[in-house]
């Protein structure tokens, strides 16, 4: 129960705006299901896309704001039986820290960023031994802030 719940808030977050009139600058991409390995490197490639934009390329898993403006940004991790660190990435400088423990824990960040139009922003693990991140539980969104 725990677990949905953090899943939950993960996407709660892209229903607090209305978008039926501009459903430009959004996303939200998953994980597979089960272990992942094999798409981490050199960011994790969220390849399992729910809600596309263009800004977003699930090939790279690197997201380029087409639109000037304030996001709220949004990454959930769950390692399986291992600890486990991402990083949120803005351009080159690392934004937030994610940390979990082991047996399944998870991690949230929910930050506001500016970003301009050409700004780039990705997941990347963090240390070698969590290059493992398990199932749909691990997503990263965005979605402009609207101005008026």
């Amino acid at each position: 129960m725990m677990t949905m719940m953090h899943v939950f808030t993960c996407f709660l977050f892209v229903l607090m705006f209305d978008t039926s009139e501009q459903c430009e600058a959004s996303f939200t991409a998953t994980l597979p299901g089960g272990y992942n390995t094999n798409n981490l490197k050199p960011c994790v490639q969220y390849n399992q896309v729910l809600c596309p934009d263009d800004g977003y390329n699930s090939t790279t898993g690197v997201f380029t704001a087409e639109i000037n403006g304030t996001y709220i940004v949004s990454v959930t991790m769950m390692t399986g039986l291992v600890a486990g660190h991402t990083n949120l990435w803005k351009n080159d400088e690392l934004y937030v820290w994610l940390y979990t423990g082991n047996q399944y824990d998870m991690a949230t960040q929910v930050v506001c960023m500016d970003l301009v139009e050409g700004d780039r922003i990705w997941v990347i693990m963090a240390n070698a031994a969590s290059y493992t991140l398990f199932d749909v539980y691990n997503t990263f969104s965005a979605v402009l802030v609207p101005s008026e």
